[in-house]
């Protein structure tokens, strides 16, 4: 995974039937996770917070022709905050708040720390931040057209101001460092960038601010760090390779079909009824690979599904070898999917719908065909052990996107520096086994070496913004 650290203001997918996302995201609305406020209550969690709301909102903060406003959710803990002390802001996802503020443990972590206020800020269009009603924002463009991250940004600032004056006590001069990983950690690097004056610094993990065309990421970078993450973990990349030849063979009959779908418990609607069905299996396995790398942590997570500690390296003892039948191929990929769908031995079904796990009131597919186009394809040997969709072509993208109106972390192909580096103000750090955004998730007793000296390095920067800022307030008040 990837690391922003900001100081200063001079820093600086796929076919639609692959709409990325952050898996914390995707844990609050995946199928087999729709029970997750049943099963788990947020009185369990480590972390406590008040649910407030900022009114007055403006849906649109550029123009003078929409006077319309609305309420931002958002998240607050002052229990460390000492008067004068920072303000740890999240800028939220695409997805609802709750998942953030579980799964951002650092920044809890370290707050008594820094006698700091924590606050987690909902994205508009996602959670319970609608600037309009539902019904009318799925159906209108004039009403769903206010959804980017520009004004997200603005959001963002003007609760920052909010808290600053008026929610918490004494903190008028507080510094702010914000916090985000993946599509959250964009916002937190594009916030110290365009409010220099309101944020004194940013931890930006896992955030691919560069995916995007012209910008000099190789399309088929994402599919090969995947790649990387298995074939470091002990996976052999001609059995896979095998593995996807083996699948298209049984396809050709009836009968090899009908194991398919038996092996891989597809549901009745998803059966494979002729040779080029087949795909819904590849698609399937491709995107569990593809999930699979960004949550690959040391120890049992619960964000997709239940998976163990190190699940790449657990997937890959089914495929650490070549085949010697199209069946045995199969049967490897199944051991990964099923290791992925089914680790609790539960699940009476596998390769469910990926589209349904996106949720069924979520629109990352909108904002991803409209201003967060990220070109993602795979080439295939040598590049990747998929098979070859490039090169990545506008036109298939938006025709689909109608229909849906660390080192080892993919997204990390589309982070700043493939280097470690330290560029004046700027400082990108890489986990040679850094899964998406790790450096973020709360300490455990079974995380790296690496990432705790990581943690520390951010609990240096931030001090360092911190005392910065205090230096300035002295300079003015002199």
């Amino acid at each position: 995974m990837r690391i922003f650290l900001l100081l200063l203001s001079i820093l600086f997918q796929v076919d639609c039937l692959r709409v990325l996302r952050d898996p914390v995201t995707l844990s609050f609305s995946n199928q087999r996770n729709r029970d997750f406020k049943n099963q788990f209550s947020i009185s369990d969690s480590p972390y406590q917070w008040s649910t407030e709301w900022l009114a007055n909102v403006p849906v649109d903060h550029f123009a003078f022709a929409n006077n319309d406003t609305f309420k931002l959710r958002y998240f607050i803990n002052t229990k460390s905050y000492e008067e004068g002390g920072p303000i740890f802001f999240y800028t939220g996802n695409e997805g609802a708040l709750e998942g953030f503020a579980l799964n951002t443990g650092f920044m809890w972590d370290i707050a008594p720390e820094f006698k700091a206020a924590v606050v987690f800020a909902e994205h508009r269009y996602y959670g319970e931040t609608w600037p309009y009603p539902k019904s009318l924002s799925y159906n209108d463009t004039r009403y769903l057209g206010y959804l980017s991250s520009e004004q997200a940004l603005a959001d963002f600032a003007l609760l920052i101001d909010h808290l600053k004056q008026k929610r918490i006590p004494g903190a008028a001069n507080s510094p702010v460092i914000v916090f985000g990983g993946s599509y959250g950690g964009m916002l937190s690097a594009w916030m110290r960038i365009k409010y220099p004056h309101i944020v004194h610094g940013a931890i930006a993990a896992s955030a691919p601010v560069f995916w995007f065309f012209d910008s000099g990421v190789k399309e088929d970078v994402y599919d090969e760090i995947v790649t990387r993450a298995f074939v470091t973990e002990g996976c052999n990349f001609k059995a896979i390779e095998k593995a996807w030849v083996g699948l298209d063979n049984l396809a050709q009959t009836e009968e090899g079909r009908t194991y398919l779908n038996s092996l891989f418990k597809l549901e009745k609607t998803r059966q494979l009824q002729t040779p080029g069905d087949v795909n819904i299996i590849k698609n399937c396995v491709h995107d569990v690979f593809d999930t699979m790398a960004m949550v690959n942590y040391p120890y049992e997570s619960n964000f997709m599904a239940p998976l163990p500690g190190w699940p790449v390296a657990a997937a890959c003892k089914s495929l650490s070898v070549v085949a010697k039948s199209d069946k045995e191929a199969a049967e490897g990929l199944h051991a990964a999917v099923n290791l992925y769908y089914n680790y609790t031995g539960k699940a009476e079904i596998l390769c469910t719908d990926p589209d349904a796990a996106l949720g069924e009131n979520n629109l990352w597919p909108y904002q991803a065909c409209t201003e967060m186009v990220m070109p993602i394809c795979s080439s295939g040997p040598p590049n990747d052990f998929f098979w070859n969709t490039c090169p990545f072509t506008a036109a298939g993208w938006l025709e689909e996107c109608k229909q849906l109106n660390g080192k080892l972390d993919p997204w990390s192909g589309g982070g700043f520096s493939f280097n470690k580096s330290m560029r004046g103000p700027l400082y990108s750090m890489i986990l040679e086994r850094g899964a998406h955004h790790y450096d973020l998730r709360g300490a455990h007793p079974k995380d790296t070496d690496e990432v705790k000296k990581i943690r520390e390095f951010e609990r240096m920067k931030i001090r360092g913004w911190i005392s910065e800022h205090q230096r300035s307030l002295t300079k003015q008040q002199q």
